[in-house]
Parts: structure tokens; C-alpha cells; sequence
């Protein structure tokens, strides 16, 4: 696949911790009432798949680039808790179930289950977060929350083409554009097929170049 070097993609991507914090000594999570009443995160019904997958499809991206992978391996458990965190990290400060403190964010199992989805992951497969996103991500049992450092992606943006593809699914093709020169930063191929789920679908194979 193409080399980007993560010190390139920092700089123009800007996936970085919101006020450069990190989880070591996070702040006292909120009180387990504060995250437990919610409602329901949802996509509009209006909202076409390419669309509404486009959290995870840019996620995946920017996960494959970042472990310098061609592919997307469910089996790789690193890859894929990376491309968990990096979904939570820029998307789920929108999710109305969210409390965000300080910059961290803190999200319910049930919500971060609903983003695990769109992967086609299930977080009792994926078992605890490794050591190495440990100060990005974590979990915390008092308030049975996952925490997670706030990121950004201001300046990039995902671009999609959708075909139908057997079963039902979909085959998107498309690219990380960099926007402030419209230069393409990756190409990707992803397969998606039907989910009940929050997002409809769930990527079930990507290819990075």
C-alpha cells in the first residue's frame, strides 16, 4: 500500500487528542444516573448507507494507516481496536448518549456496542482494550462507561462511490481526500452487507492503498 508516514497524517489529518489530553489519572467518571438515562442514538431514516457509514469507513481508514495495513483483519485485534477508538474518538461526541468532562468522553457499553457493529465487532469477542490505546481508551467500571480521549479530524474528508454487490450489500470504492489541497491521502474498497443495527450496515471486508 501507499507509505504515509504517521507524522504526516497527524499534521494534516489532525487526529490528535483535544487539548493534547490523555487518559493516565483520568477525572472521576460521572455518576452512573448521569450516563444511564438516554435515548437511543439513531441515523435518520433519509440518511443513504454511504452516508451514514462514513464514520466507519473514515475510522477504518485512518486505523489501516495508522498500523500501516493493507487490510482490514478482523482477527487483529490491535487494528481493530484501533479503528474502534478512532470512531468513538471523533464520532461519538455526537452521540446524544455521550457525557463528555474535560476532554474525555464517556460512553456507555450499549453505545460503544452500536459503534463496535458498524466493524462487524462484537466487544465481548474483542475482550479488554490492549495496553497500547490503554491511555486513549479505556473502561471504567464505576460508571460501566468507556473512556475516551476527544480527537479531531477537521481537514479531511471521506469520499465515497456505491455499487450493489451480492447478498444485498454494497461495494464502496473511494478515498481520505485532504481537503485544503484535494489531495488524496488513501484509496479504499469496502464491503458492506445488511445489519440490524444502528448504522443499517456493517463493513465486513476493506482494502487500503
Amino acid at each position: 500500500m501507499k507509505k504515509i508516514s504517521m507524522a504526516l497524517l497527524i499534521s494534516l489529518v489532525l487526529l490528535l487528542p483535544a487539548g493534547g489530553t490523555a487518559l493516565a489519572g483520568h477525572a472521576e467518571a460521572p455518576a452512573p444516573g448521569e450516563v444511564q438515562e438516554f435515548l437511543p442514538g439513531s441515523v435518520p431514516a433519509e440518511t443513504g448507507p454511504a452516508e451514514s457509514m462514513s464514520p466507519a469507513l473514515h475510522a477504518l481508514v485512518l486505523a489501516c494507516l495508522d498500523q500501516e495495513a493493507a487490510r482490514f483483519d478482523l482477527d487483529d485485534r490491535d487494528l481493530a481496536w484501533e479503528g474502534l477508538y478512532i470512531m468513538l474518538s471523533l464520532y461519538g461526541q455526537m452521540d446524544s448518549r455521550s457525557v463528555t468532562e474535560e476532554g474525555e468522553l464517556f460512553l456507555p457499553e450499549e453505545t460503544v456496542q452500536d459503534y463496535a457493529a458498524a466493524l462487524d465487532l462484537d466487544l465481548e469477542e474483542l475482550g479488554e482494550p490492549p495496553a497500547a490505546i490503554r491511555d486513549r481508551l479505556d473502561y471504567d467500571s464505576a460508571s460501566r462507561c468507556f473512556v475516551v480521549v476527544c480527537g479531531s479530524d477537521d481537514l479531511a474528508r471521506i469520499q465515497v462511490d456505491s455499487a450493489p454487490a451480492p447478498g444485498g450489500g454494497l461495494s464502496l470504492t473511494g478515498a481520505l481526500i485532504y481537503e485544503a489541497e484535494e489531495q488524496i491521502l488513501a484509496r479504499f474498497q469496502a464491503e458492506l452487507q445488511p445489519r440490524d443495527n444502528m448504522f443499517g450496515y456493517a463493513i465486513t471486508a476493506m482494502d487500503v492503498s
